[in-house]
């Protein structure tokens, strides 16, 4: 028994040590690449965005989590949500479709004129700020996240 009780903290500084082996370099956002509205009424909005992400890890990271408020032409809209987690492939550029979700709330009248805009076909902004999380090796990390991009009515560019 005593044997065992030496192996621990040795086992415990080892598994403590491993992620710090793990060396990490930034990844970046490199540009909203297109950003689509799939929908929008008074019950909420579904965006999709395209952005063009470099990881320069050696390993994959799963992006989730977010706590993203959403602005259309400046006035927020709520928290967006993502239906699915979005993973960067290792030592690569590329670009990923990142969906979002706002559910408008009874009490969020404001939104009626953000509705009357897209309803004329004028250009929005959307805009995202906030952050989102980042999961790889088992271990989390909360990244900030500031994106806007210019929607413009289809066959038309801004």
């Amino acid at each position: 028994m005593p044997g065992r009780l030496r192996t621990l903290p040795l086992a415990l500084g080892l598994f403590m040590a491993l992620p710090g082996c793990m060396n990490y370099t930034e990844v970046q956002v490199l540009g909203v690449r297109e950003a689509r509205l799939d929908r929008l009424d008074t019950r909420g909005l579904s965006a999709t965005v395209a952005m063009e992400v470099a990881n320069p890890n050696s390993y994959k990271i799963t992006v989730q989590d977010p706590d993203v408020d959403l602005f259309l032409n400046d006035m927020a809209v709520g928290k967006a949500t993502m239906d699915q987690a979005v993973v960067l492939a290792p030592d690569s550029t590329a670009i990923y479709q990142v969906p979002l979700q706002v559910a408008f709330s009874k009490e969020d009248g404001g939104v009626l004129p953000v509705l009357l805009m897209a309803a004329l076909n004028r250009q929005m902004k959307l805009t995202a700020k906030g952050t989102v999380v980042g999961k790889a090796r088992g271990l989390r990390k909360r990244f900030p996240l500031e994106v806007e991009h210019v929607l413009a009515p289809e066959g038309k560019n801004p």
